[in-house]
């Protein structure tokens, strides 16, 4: 038997290769995937397209983030490997309007733009689009067999071929129950399993691995308008656990690359006291999502740390460009706002069917069918934890109304980094596709912009200011 390895394309970058046998994948929503083959030389790959065009006027430092500059690049390498315009064939898929969707959305279009831009890119160069599938309103995923040159573009939420299954017997019931006269009168319940009661709630949370004390503490003390680094390292110095795994993310690509770091002292100094504590956090946050299956909330193991690393790094940098609130609280309320997920996860997994079919194909609103299908949505959950670990009437405003900014209940002061980390949640779940399923309503989200200081012109900027790494720690998952 033939083995497969699958190679993982990230936004902002493409592969080109020689005939083998790989499994080339994209995972898309609001970006463009652009497959090619060559049957005759044996050359194919895929390009995921982030942007339509280079938003400043400037050379791009990354041009094959770009449909505009990438697309070019990655043809003009298909041809430097003995490939031909005549006898290419090209798949594109995605450049969707993710849901739930605003005016905004729709006017914006990134998608719909970068979809143009390849398809006229493609139709100069005279390659032929054998097949497109482009719009709509879903994440999909392309995938290039470099074997045959065969494509396939399906729904992301098929990708788990567990979760598919179980999603294949779950209609099969419910057709032999709508058959059946005695239960005509509701097929939908028959199998559904009761929601998780508080008590199950509260004991998974007491069976979970907690954030460490010292974690806890140094995001407190960093809160505080007055401390040292002295304050930090001497805390840090009491985990020698959380000490190592901070070095070891510092050591991580997206902290520090090839520079090696051996001690929290070579931390500070290489990179500066912000790095540092953003490690600290990172570092402990991941050994607490790592408690998540893959069946639950994210179909790729890693998915959920890669997405609060996403949305950590982008709360940074809206932080940092409107100076609304302090870029580190900023990073710490990104990584955590979703540590309710963690908690539910488990009831999720085994109600997954249920659930995507609700969100996915019923287009349910995705607080509202948590809430049906557990009792409980994942920020009720992570409001939980927060006050269990004595989190910051702040950071804990942040995990309870992260998808609804605009509750009446969130404190004045909390408003602001709010409404600063619902933003970075909207920008990863439309442009960091993992095989996650996470979709926040957008309809208010001009006067969100507008409270910490953006306009709606102000996203392409953000996503363009993303660092690439973001989009590589899919290919980790």
């Amino acid at each position: 038997m033939i083995r497969f390895s699958t190679i993982h394309i990230p936004s902002g970058s493409f592969r080109v290769s020689k005939r083998c046998n790989m499994l080339f994948q994209a995972h898309l929503g609001t970006c463009v995937g652009v497959g090619l083959f060559d049957h005759n030389a044996g050359v194919g790959g895929i390009i995921h397209i982030l942007l339509p065009e280079p938003v400043s006027s400037f050379a791009p430092e990354n041009p094959e983030k770009y449909g505009s500059t990438g697309l070019p690049m990655f043809i003009s390498q298909m041809y430097s490997m003995g490939a031909t315009a005549e006898n290419i064939v090209a798949t594109v898929a995605g450049g969707a309007l993710v849901g739930p969707l605003s005016r905004q959305d729709i006017n914006l279009d990134l998608g719909g733009r970068s979809t143009d831009i390849a398809i006229n890119i493609l139709c100069e160069e005279g390659i032929a689009i054998k097949k497109s599938e482009t719009g709509g309103f879903f994440t999909c995923t392309l995938e290039l067999n470099m074997s045959n040159g065969e494509t396939d573009i399906r729904p992301a939420w098929n990708y788990n071929q567990k979760l598919t299954q179980k999603l294949t017997q779950e209609i099969s019931t419910l057709k032999t129950l709508k058959s059946s006269p005695a239960n005509i009168l509701k097929p939908s319940r028959a199998f559904e399993s009761a929601p998780p009661s508080k008590k199950e709630v509260e004991l998974t949370i007491e069976s979970l691995n907690p954030i460490p004390q010292t974690a806890l503490k140094i995001m407190r003390i960093v809160q505080q308008t007055r401390y040292t680094l002295d304050d930090i390292l001497n805390e840090l110095k009491k985990d020698q656990v959380l000490a190592a795994r901070t070095i070891q993310m510092c050591n991580a690509a997206m902290f520090a690359g090839k520079i090696k770091i051996e001690t929290l002292k070579d931390a500070l100094l290489i990179l500066g006291e912000g790095t540092l504590i953003s490690s600290v956090i990172t570092a402990a946050i991941k050994n607490y999502f790592i408690q998540a299956d893959t069946n639950g909330y994210s179909m790729c193991r890693g998915g959920m740390f890669f997405h609060s690393i996403g949305c950590a790094v982008t709360a940074e940098i809206i932080a940092k460009m409107t100076k609304s609130v302090d870029s580190k609280m900023a990073y710490t309320a990104g990584l955590i706002h979703d540590i309710g997920k963690v908690v539910l996860d488990q009831h999720i997994a085994r109600r997954s069917p249920l659930f995507f079919r609700e969100f996915h194909q019923n287009h349910a609103d995705y607080i509202l069918t948590e809430q049906r299908i557990l009792g409980i949505n994942h920020a009720e959950a992570g409001a939980m934890l927060a006050d269990k670990w004595l989190f910051s009437d702040l950071l804990t405003d942040v995990v309870r109304y992260h998808h609804d900014p605009q509750n009446g209940s969130i404190k004045a002061k909390s408003r602001d980094i709010v409404n600063v980390v619902y933003i970075a949640d909207l920008l990863m779940s439309r442009f960091h596709t993992t095989i996650e399923t996470d979709k926040l309503k957008s309809e208010n989200l001009n006067q969100i912009l507008e409270a910490v200081g953006l306009s709606f012109s102000d996203i392409a900027l953000i996503i363009d200011t993303i660092p690439l790494y973001i989009f590589e720690l899919n290919s980790e998952a």
